[in-house]
């Protein structure tokens, strides 16, 4: 401990005899740290970049990046009040964002069959094609006379004529066969509904998809949709994306300025940007704000409590300019060796601000204590640098080590934390021991015409003992009991201690991009994320594609198979077989719509469908059919009612929407009467890229069943996919893995950390009892604040595990400092526990709780759980070396350490060198 204590005396004694070229040199330093961070300095929002590298599965993320654009697109989740809504959003927003500034590698919102080539049909299951061709066979005749004139009228007539040729006893079913007959019901029963509503206001859909599955396949076939249709989905893929934090953010900003330009024209749709670009942008704008608010107020907090414990503003304010001034260096060594900032080490200044401005409250709490007893200002340094020196030196290195052992871990994204924060902490020290001390003899030469400042309150603060201690350590066994019960009732506790593995929830509640992936599950039991592997033929490709759709975790698979329909052979036949009957068909002209035709019309059909019920009897479909006779009956009652010239209007609009919605079918139809047999080469470029890449490779994108943010649903997803390829890749992949990794790494910093602060203490102390002591605080510190919390809800996640040994960090210096000025008083004589020492520690512990409390002020759920845990921590660990230590210290005494006390020099001036 001497000869530390006088390698720190020369140094510095050298910066207080040559303050100028000191401060000079510090500010160049500044000078060209705030250039490198300009120049070089970045940020990396990837999640790939956190994990260890050489890994197989980030490696095949990254092959796959290269092969296919962006895999983890930009997702735009919109919400209307019904289907149709939702699709002319999706249209207008494409097309508003195609027409922007941003460029897009691709942007879509369903598959269309533009470049199919007419085989749109081939995509239809053959069950679906062999139920369409028999509804064709049986409609022939109503589809060619509604065809011949479309019209209301023609339509219930046409309905009449398949009506009275079908077999009563059987149930009419329009044509269909025997099992669609609920499905001929559900057609008349739509058409009788619209009609009555079509009287009072405008109807704009149809009857079509009841009797024909190509109108439901129109509707919404090829649109990205939730699978209860609730949502609808943009996918989007910024040209120069892929994962770029300044690309994808200037997207993200232009999708949603182009929504929220949309709200006046589509007042009943929501829409909102997710997507692993999306969360990762959002996370790491929140961490920006966060931790812009956190350092302000840190900074404000840390002065406001430094001009309580000294009581006058120079000496304060040039401390916090000297700790922000080693921030500043700080910043320029991780641009030149780190080069950016991460969502984990973004935080790291409030961090240090906590604990760098430790270092400087006790050379000035020393430096006040020796000018209180007549030192001149350098010699007072010196003997601060030799006494306090050690203990703020072995606090430095404690908690730096601290930082510096998570490098030991294999989780590259703390690896980047520990080395951060770690190397600020010892700028801190070294500005707090160097530009400080020269600081303060400048300070002092502006006072040297001063008086001597001997008066009672800074000889209080110095000699003097604390009155509260000396009262703790008369009463030993209260204080010890209470310690012993505290801790076995934290030990009880911290047994059921939770874990919430979710990363989602370690984001901000109110962000955009977490608020619409919660509404994706929701809506779908499933996040955003897909799993992901590649085959190299087509028959490996089945083959694989057949393996995941077996398991129990996995909703669906996407890949090139999509594109090339299967069992094409039999359905060619079967179009084959439609196209005769269609091929000819040709809509004519609308006629007027006349609503005699029309009551006459439902007459008609009401008494048929009474022949029907009484056929039918009372075990069959009578209730159905009595159904809808009284919705005939409601219908002709409002024709009567109604004004004629507005239902004359509003009944020819709406058959002008049949007319049209029937011939858009059948041009469907038509124009995908004569397809080819499709290969996976003449598939459209759009679709086939995201598939198949330029070098053959297949792409196979697994869907989960599960919610993957969920601890359990991510194991059994990742184990199940392994059990079909080892080498599957993909967010859920990497997610897994990643919350493995910081799960053994958090383990290991906590126990390295432990290790090294042991063996540091161990080596400067150089006494077993004495280190032991030391450590007591940290110890007890984590372990009553985990226990405590505990009994309130509080739960581990993967953000506050790291709190754990930055609590055993910041905590080690209150004992260490402690310890080593009882030692100190053994070696020199004095009060073992001077006012300044116990005041210096606890102002230390305060600006710590200070650093780590404004990190409460983070919406970003994961820092403010840290900062809850590194505040518990640090007032936990506090306590136990203010109330704890001292009772243990006095019990087991102190025994002299032989060592020098460094002399002032005889002639030191007050004024110091001049």
């Amino acid at each position: 401990m001497n000869r530390v204590g006088r390698d720190l005396r020369r140094l510095v004694g050298s910066c207080s005899r040559h303050p100028r070229l000191t401060i000079v040199l510090a500010i160049g330093l500044a000078a060209f740290s705030l250039w490198a961070a300009w120049a070089r300095l970045g940020f990396e929002t990837s999640q790939l970049h956190l994990l260890p590298r050489g890994q197989p599965y980030v490696a095949r993320y990254r092959d796959y990046s290269k092969d296919f654009g962006e895999l983890d697109e930009i997702v735009i989740a919109v919400r209307g009040q019904s289907l149709p809504e939702s699709q002319a959003f999706a249209a207008r927003l494409a097309a508003d964002l195609r027409a922007g500034p941003i460029a897009f590698n691709h942007l879509a919102y369903r598959v269309t069959d533009e470049g199919l080539d007419g085989r749109a049909l081939l995509y239809l299951s053959s069950a679906e094609l062999r139920e369409l061709r028999e509804q064709i066979f049986d409609h022939q005749a109503f589809m060619e006379s509604f065809a011949a004139s479309p019209g209301l009228v023609s339509l219930l007539e046409g309905t009449n004529r398949q009506f009275a040729e079908a077999l009563v006893g059987r149930f009419f079913d329009l044509g269909l066969q025997d099992s669609a007959t609920m499905a001929g019901l559900r057609f008349m029963t739509t058409l009788v509904t619209q009609l009555r509503a079509a009287i009072t206001r405008s109807v704009t859909e149809t009857p079509w998809s009841a009797m024909l599955p190509i109108a439901e396949m129109d509707t919404d076939a090829g649109y990205f949709l939730s699978e209860d249709k609730r949502l609808l989905f943009v996918l989007a893929d910024p040209v120069g994306g892929s994962g770029g934090f300044t690309n994808d953010r200037a997207a993200i900003q232009e999708i949603r300025a182009r929504i929220a330009g949309l709200r006046a024209a589509f007042p009943g749709v929501e829409a909102g940007v997710t997507g692993g670009p999306a969360l990762s942008n959002d996370e790491m704008l929140t961490a920006f704000e966060d931790s812009r608010l956190a350092t302000a107020l840190a900074f404000a907090l840390t002065l406001g409590l430094l001009l309580v414990a000294f009581r006058r503003l120079r000496e304060p304010l040039v401390m916090l300019g000297v700790l922000a001034l080693s921030l500043v260096w700080s910043l320029g060594l991780i641009a030149l060796t780190v080069g950016h900032l991460t969502v984990f080490s973004v935080m790291f200044i409030s961090i240090v601000i906590g604990l760098g401005i430790d270092y400087g409250i006790y050379v000035l709490f020393r430096w006040d204590e020796e000018l209180a007893r007549g030192a001149a200002p350098v010699a007072a340094l010196e003997v601060m640098a030799v006494r306090t020196g050690p203990g703020i030196l072995l606090g430095a290195l404690t908690a730096a080590a601290t930082f510096y052992a998570l490098i030991a871990t294999d989780f590259h994204g703390v690896q980047e934390l520990g080395f951060i924060a770690g190397s600020a902490l010892i700028a801190s020290f070294v500005a707090m021991l160097t530009v400080f001390p020269a600081l303060l003899v400048l300070l002092a030469r502006r006072r040297a015409a001063e008086p001597p400042r001997c008066d009672d309150q800074v000889i209080a603060r110095g000699g003097g003992g604390v009155p509260s201690v000396e009262f703790l350590t008369r009463h030993p066994a209260a204080v010890l009991v209470g310690a012993g019960v505290l801790t076995a009732c934290s030990l009880w506790s911290v047994r059921t201690l939770g874990f919430d593995y979710n990363l989602l929830h370690l984001q901000a509640n109110d962000a955009e991009s977490v608020v619409w992936e919660r509404r994706i599950i929701e809506s779908q039991s499933r996040s955003s994320f897909a799993g992901l592997d590649s085959a190299t033929s087509l028959p490996e490709l089945e083959q694989k594609h057949t393996a995941f759709k077996r398991l129990s975790t996995v909703s669906s698979v996407d890949s090139a198979l999509l594109l090339v329909p299967d069992d094409q052979p039999e359905k060619l036949k079967i179009v084959h077989d439609i196209g005769p009957l269609v091929a000819p068909l040709r809509l004519g002209p609308v006629p007027r719509l006349s609503v005699r035709g029309l009551t006459d019309a439902l007459e008609q059909l009401e008494h048929r469908l009474e022949v029907a019920s009484t056929e039918a009897g009372r075990d069959g479909p009578g209730s159905p059919l009595g159904e809808l006779r009284a919705q005939l009956a409601d219908v002709r009652g409002a024709l009567r009612t109604a004004d004629p010239v507005e239902t004359q209007v509003r009944l020819e609009l709406y058959q002008t929407h049949l007319a049209r919605d029937f011939g858009e079918k059948l041009r469907l139809l038509q124009k995908n009467l004569e397809p080819r047999l499709m290969t996976l080469a003449e598939v459209p470029t759009e679709l086939r890229r995201k598939f198949v890449s330029a070098s053959g490779r297949l792409l196979i994108r697994i869907n989960p069943k599960v919610d993957v943010w969920d601890r359990e649903g991510s194991t059994r997803f990742v184990e199940e996919l392994r059990s079909v390829a080892t080498d599957v890749t993909g967010t859920p992949v990497i997610s897994y893995e990643s919350i493995r990794r910081m799960e053994d790494a958090y383990r290991r910093g906590t126990l390295y950390a432990l290790v090294l602060v042991s063996l540091i203490s161990g080596v400067m102390i150089r006494r077993l009892r004495e280190t032991a002591l030391a450590l007591t605080p940290l110890v007890l510190g984590p372990l009553w604040a985990l226990g405590v919390m505990n009994l309130f809800g509080f739960q581990l996640n993967l953000a506050n595990v790291w709190g754990v040994p930055l609590i055993i960090g910041a905590s080690a210096e209150y004992g260490l400092n402690i310890v080593t000025r009882v030692m100190e008083a053994g070696a020199y004589g004095g009060p073992s526990l001077p006012r300044s020492t116990v005041m210096a520690v606890a102002f230390n512990g305060l600006s710590t709780i200070t650093g780590f409390g404004s990190l409460l002020v983070a919406h970003h759920r994961g820092i403010w759980s840290l900062g809850l845990l590194l505040t518990c921590g640090s007032v936990a660990s506090l306590v136990a070396a203010l109330v704890v230590l001292p009772v243990l210290v006095r019990l087991l005494g102190r025994s002299p350490v032989p060592a020098e006390l460094p002399s002032v020099p005889a002639g030191a001036t007050r004024g110091g060198p001049r």
